[in-house]
């Protein structure tokens, strides 16, 4: 199960990671009524029905206590299970061995077993969604540090040190230039057509192809914000692969192109035009997937 920031996805995966069963709902439906943690644990008794499960897994963003399966801390709806055993209460409820773990390293780890990471030695794994995820996976197992944080603050490089104050503390965070909802708010605010969008990122992508001109310069400011981040972790982490996933990844033909050239021109001596820079191939499954397997 995969608890992001706007929806809830749960999946059944077999043994050679076949998706039998994918779902994915608002998350507000969980919220709206009742328990949260009693409405998770009953979905996924319901659409887990009928299957023969050996192990499970809950990917959230937050603080997570690996060992202990406790979010430590969160904002948001996430809160709401804050200092709660999790691993402890799916593993009851289900019957299984239960794994919890941040979402972003639960992505990552999809990506590098079944996606565009497999057969990389080291693989950074950046998703661009409710907010900017970051992940490293080295020597066939996810990084981490002396903490819970350890190689998931991607999102938290500063590419402005005179840009606005993030929720982090520091200024000028990646995230706050290139998560799907901050390129969504940057959109509206420069052409406000895109207001009343359903899917404004969506709409702004196929209002581009149609009229370049107009729409362009905004895709160069987030390709160049974008390409600054990822150097630095380029830099920072030496890996072979970079995955980008998340929300504002959909349109990944039109940003993946320029987006290549300007890091390939960025990157430092060694590594310049040698690092793989891909579209995640798992989209929405990787983290419900990843935090299976983990």
């Amino acid at each position: 199960m995969d608890f992001g920031g706007t929806n809830v996805k749960t999946g059944i995966f077999s043994e050679e990671g076949k998706t039998l069963l994918f779902n994915e709902q608002k998350l507000s439906k969980f919220t709206e009524n009742g328990n949260l943690l009693s409405n998770l644990i009953n979905h996924a008794k319901q659409v887990s029905e009928g299957f023969s499960l050996s192990q499970g897994g809950l990917a959230i963003k937050g603080l997570i206590n690996t060992e202990t399966g406790v979010l430590e801390d969160d904002i948001g709806a996430g809160s709401l299970l804050s200092g709660i055993n999790l691993k402890q209460a799916f593993g009851d409820a289900l019957h299984i061995l239960f794994k919890v773990e941040n979402d972003a390293r639960a992505y990552a780890w999809g990506e590098y077993k079944f996606g565009a990471g497999r057969g990389s030695s080291a693989m950074v794994c950046m998703t661009l969604g409710t907010g900017l995820g970051c992940s490293l996976v080295v020597d066939e197992k996810p990084y981490q540090g002396s903490d819970a944080l350890g190689g998931l603050l991607g999102g938290h490089i500063s590419i402005d040190k005179d840009g606005s104050e993030c929720l982090c503390g520091n200024k000028g965070c990646l995230e706050l230039y290139c998560s799907a909802t901050a390129f969504t708010e940057t959109v509206k605010k420069t052409f406000p057509e895109f207001n009343k969008a359903e899917n404004v990122l969506e709409n702004y992508f196929a209002a581009l192809e149609k009229n370049e001109s107009k729409y362009i310069n905004l895709l160069y400011e987030f390709q160049e914000n974008l390409s600054i981040g990822i150097v630095n972790v380029i830099h920072a982490y030496g890996p072979d692969v970079v995955v980008l996933g998340g929300g504002a990844m959909n349109s990944e033909k039109i940003i993946l192109p320029g987006l290549i050239e300007l890091v390939h021109k960025r990157a430092w001596t060694f590594p310049r035009k040698k690092v793989k820079i891909k579209s995640s191939e798992l989209g929405n499954k990787a983290a419900a997937i990843g935090v299976a397997f983990l």
